[in-house]
């Protein structure tokens, strides 16, 4: 029974210790807006331990003294998965942004469309008494009003 029980405890240490990263990873990769230092193979093999750990502790049998190290398995799961929805996010940041790049800065048709747009935008918010600014000038500025809503601000 000890041995169990120091078995759990020596597991939980073992989740905890390698679980600290995962917190770190997070926040780095959604502070550094980009996929590239990330992978989707990797992050899902991940999931894919942790689940099987977690079905491996319900195989055992859950009871008092192994609760904990399924709380810990619980919790490095979703740390994983928040990684997984950052990647997604920031491939959708880098696709956005190679979209950008791809467009020529000095198009003056692009800076026209962007300029007319940013004008209807303009007439229908003094119905609000709202009054808009661009954020971004050019082909960058457009793409953002197109895609995400976000070339105006208030």
């Amino acid at each position: 029974m000890e041995d169990n029980i120091m078995g759990g405890i020596l597991e939980t240490a073992m989740l905890i210790c390698f679980g600290c990263s995962w917190p770190i990873n997070l926040v780095k990769n959604y502070k550094c807006r980009s996929a590239k230092g990330m992978s989707l193979p990797f992050i899902l093999l991940l999931i894919v331990g942790y689940v099987a750990g977690i079905c491996a502790k319900f195989i055992i049998g859950v009871n008092v003294h192994n609760a904990y190290v399924l709380v810990v398995y619980l919790l490095n799961l979703a740390m994983v998965t928040a990684n997984l929805f950052v990647y997604f996010r920031n491939r959708g940041l880098d696709r956005k942004a190679e979209l950008c790049v791809e467009l020529d800065a000095d198009d003056p048709a692009m800076e026209l469309v962007a300029a007319s747009v940013a004008d209807k935008v303009q007439q229908r918010s003094k119905s609000r008494g709202a009054v808009l600014r661009p954020k971004a000038a050019g082909n960058a500025g457009f793409i953002d009003y197109i895609q995400w809503g976000k070339t105006f601000e208030e």
